[in-house]
């Protein structure tokens, strides 16, 4: 028996010039699922992308804070983590992220490529407890970070 595989609409958070808050918006085509409420979906979807901004942003701070000395790899993998989890989360309602990094980017405030190497770090190390925070963010940021764990 075939199963039908579940179709994804494009997701675009828009930040409103006036007052900085996120809005996410769809495709037309989803609006008219009448199996679902769309309004209700995108509404969790801007609380969730507002607290994933906010904890990524404390994330940063602290890391920021930290590198005087060195920054704490562990700190990039929870932004990490949090990034792929939130992905996560609105894919399972049937929606991708259209312009992924540049979004996360843009709104958190770091660039692009930055978000990339982020997101691919914690994809490399699934376990936090994989990282020796004796190294710096630099080497596991370029990949040229040797562990043993």
């Amino acid at each position: 028996m075939k199963e039908k595989t579940k179709e994804k609409f494009p997701l675009k958070i828009i930040k409103d010039k006036f007052t900085g808050r996120c809005k996410a918006a769809t495709s037309i085509d989803k609006l008219n699922d009448e199996t679902k409420n769309i309004q209700q979906e995108l509404s969790f979807i801007e609380t969730d992308y507002a607290i994933l901004l906010n904890d990524i942003r404390g994330l940063l701070s602290e890391a920021a804070m930290r590198s005087k000395k060195k920054a704490d790899p562990r700190l990039y993998w929870l932004i990490g983590e949090n990034i792929i989890r939130f992905i996560e989360r609105f894919d399972d309602l049937g929606f991708y992220l259209l312009g992924q990094n540049k979004t996360f980017a843009a709104d958190i405030g770091i660039s692009e490529s930055s978000i990339g190497k982020i997101i691919s770090f914690r994809k490399r190390f699934s376990k936090i407890s994989m990282l020796d925070p004796k190294i710096s963010w630099s080497k596991y940021r370029d990949n040229k970070a040797v562990t043993n764990r």
